[in-house]
């Protein structure tokens, strides 16, 4: 039998995410890759992956995975309950899947985000030079139980220490608990009337039900008399503000244009940020200039 996981149950929308798809905005193709890149990058130079190695990413509940070898794995991301073979685990610790047993991952009990490398990655076919899930640039939007994934060739261990290299690569979760997003003016921040710059500061937004890897869609409503514009480009962290006042975050699976005026931008740390937020989960913005 080929070096492989076994999806046994497939959790809440659990998919296979690299760094994204870069290049083909201009035919319409969104980004994609993992929401929170950082626990991503993480959790591949734990098992001494690379940086660009594919994931497994999940929300809120993650999969059972049968192992049909004997191999290294870690879970980073939002803080997520899980058990190898009955015995608890830990995140953010290497550990040794052997063949036969059954990792189970159930909810994520801070964050809303988590993710699995395996040493040697998933080796699913590239398209547009990413392996990254996104329906219908690829054939499945996200995956399905009992799917077999094969699995590369393992590196842990070959490199002494360089499994804890991590370069400027976080291991910190403290950012789970922030609830402040950082951001900078967008291209059409100065046609918003001056009041407003302060009340979008100063208001704390829910996160409401309409939240996913294509958009977060905020409670709270902005009234304005903001002009419309052109239709133009967008890219992840883009905010968006609509006729009716609603505050659209634009995620990872997002369009690559849009006819919303384009209000604000988070940085590259805030949609790490986000990405860990779910519904009712309270955020506010610090405009850096």
């Amino acid at each position: 039998m080929k070096d492989s996981i076994i999806i046994k149950r497939t959790g809440f929308y659990t998919t296979i995410q690299d760094q994204g798809r870069f290049g083909y905005a201009s035919v319409g193709v969104p980004e994609s890759g993992a929401m929170d890149k950082n626990a991503m990058l993480l959790a591949n130079a734990l098992v001494n992956n690379s940086e660009n190695e594919a994931v497994l990413e999940f929300t809120l509940v993650g999969p059972t995975i049968e192992f049909h070898c004997d191999r290294h794995f870690v879970i980073t991301g939002g803080i997520t309950l899980a058990t190898l073979d009955q015995q608890v685990i830990h995140n953010h610790t290497v550990y040794l899947g052997r063949k036969g047993q059954t990792l189970t991952l159930t909810k994520i009990t801070e964050g809303c985000r988590g993710y699995v490398a395996i040493a040697g990655g998933f080796q699913i076919p590239e398209v547009l030079g990413s392996k990254s899930m996104y329906a219908p640039i690829t054939r499945e939007g996200y995956i399905h139980q009992s799917i077999e994934i094969p699995i590369g060739i393992s590196a842990y261990g070959n490199a002494k220490g360089a499994r804890i290299k991590l370069g400027n690569i976080q291991g910190d979760t403290s950012y789970l608990k922030k609830n402040q997003i950082h951001v900078y003016k967008g291209p059409e921040y100065d046609l918003l009337e001056a009041h407003l710059h302060a009340y979008i500061t100063e208001t704390s937004f829910l996160i409401s039900k309409l939240w996913n890897r294509m958009a977060v869609q905020l409670e709270e409503t902005v009234k304005h008399n903001t002009p419309s514009i052109r239709t133009g480009p967008v890219i992840p962290g883009t905010v968006q503000l609509t006729p009716s006042g609603r505050l659209v975050i634009l995620m990872k699976d997002c369009q690559t244009t849009g006819g919303y005026p384009r209000v604000l931008q988070l940085s590259e740390i805030a949609i790490h940020v986000l990405a860990q937020k779910k519904q009712g989960d309270c955020i506010s913005f610090l405009l850096d200039n």
